[in-house]
């Protein structure tokens, strides 16, 4: 049958996942996290980060960039502003 080329637009969600997978292995290295305490600053599940540093994407990978870029991200924060979340009084 022989090899179907890739289609540009799947070739280029690849390489979106794999530019999206060293970004954030890069900044678990730097900031020095664990999968898991990573995954819990994030504010997403230990396995979907697992996932995402293995290359297999995320949905929203603009906001995981912002999220990486931010000097002040902390759980703490995203909860505070996430309107999924009920404020404690």
């Amino acid at each position: 049958m022989g090899v179907v080329p890739l289609s540009s637009e799947w070739n280029d969600d690849v390489n979106e996942n794999d530019k999206l997978a060293r970004d954030v292995k890069a900044w678990r290295s730097k900031g020095g996290f664990t999968a898991e305490s990573a995954a819990k600053v994030l504010g997403i599940p230990k396995r979907t980060y697992e996932g995402i540093e293995q290359g297999r994407g995320f949905p929203y990978p603009k906001l995981l960039r912002v999220a990486l870029e931010s000097k002040n991200l902390s759980l703490e924060a995203m909860i505070e502003v996430s309107p999924h979340v009920k404020k404690r009084r």
